[in-house]
């Protein structure tokens, strides 16, 4: 966060927070949103493992997708819910909760209170980035929320950076800035900037639904990288997902609620 947030201020070099309401604001996205969202993940892994993990950050799905059905925002129907099961199955295939010895899944009391820490704070930034998108822009947002963040987070980053030692070996030292690098760019700057720039234009339900091919590039990832093999029930938990996807992507208008065509100035008045 702090490489990515340097990159960005050297860059794009935004304009300041205008207001001390405007910065508080930012920095309850940056602390519970773009840090919360990471940190609680990452210790959700630590106390249970990481198909546990990622099957409870996903609850910021149903999250979402409650609070704008319930603020007009998302239009509820049968085929929502349709959607949100399919992306649900398809996740738990794929990441490989079920198998052929049957359910497998790693609950511990911490771990569970990190998994769900982990889905609020996604649901949170995915919901209040929304009007910091539309005022500001996303890129703006993205790129004081990590630098912000990074202030916050930075005395663990300090501990975790004075007890690591580089390796010896000059080749291995390349690896790993090369490693940090690409993490740095495609996986922050631009895996979270490409994110607040759809919630310019889609409820943050349909975003999150497309998210969930996040597991497939994964998979495809493992498999060509290094050389994991998925099986049957995960080739299926993928097509189930990519059937979520093109459902979320043919929508009928109607599913669109009132207040989402009023932000995008689609809304037509009705006798």
């Amino acid at each position: 966060m702090s490489v990515s947030g340097l990159i960005l201020l050297i860059v794009l070099r935004p304009k300041l927070p205008e207001s001390r309401s405007v910065f508080l604001r930012l920095l309850a996205i940056a602390v519970f949103g773009f840090v919360g969202s990471q940190v609680f993940y990452l210790l959700a892994i630590q106390y249970t493992n990481a198909p546990t993990a990622t099957l409870l950050q996903f609850l910021f799905l149903p999250m979402v997708a409650a609070y704008e059905a319930l603020t007009g925002s998302l239009h509820w129907t049968k085929r929502w819910s349709l959607i949100l099961a399919f992306a649900a199955v398809g996740t738990l295939l794929l990441i490989g909760v079920f198998s052929g010895s049957g359910f497998q899944i790693l609950i511990t009391p911490i771990g569970l209170v990190s998994g769900l820490l982990a889905a609020a704070s996604g649901a949170y930034y995915s919901l209040a980035s929304r009007k910091f998108v539309k005022e500001k822009g996303p890129w703006w947002l993205l790129t004081w929320g990590f630098v912000t963040g990074a202030f916050v987070i930075s005395p663990l980053g300090v501990l975790s950076l004075s007890q690591y030692k580089l390796p010896v070996i000059v080749d291995s030292q390349i690896s790993i800035l090369a490693l940090v690098s690409f993490v740095t760019i495609f996986g922050t700057i631009l895996a979270y900037g490409l994110y607040l720039s759809g919630l310019r234009h889609l409820p943050a339900t349909e975003i999150g639904v497309v998210t969930s091919l996040e597991p497939i590039a994964a998979s495809i990832a493992a498999y060509v990288f290094l050389g994991n093999v998925l099986g049957p029930l995960q080739y299926l938990g993928g097509g189930i997902i990519l059937l979520a996807v093109i459902l979320t992507a043919s929508k009928p208008t109607g599913d669109v609620g009132t207040t989402a065509r009023k932000e995008s100035g689609e809304e037509k008045t009705t006798n």
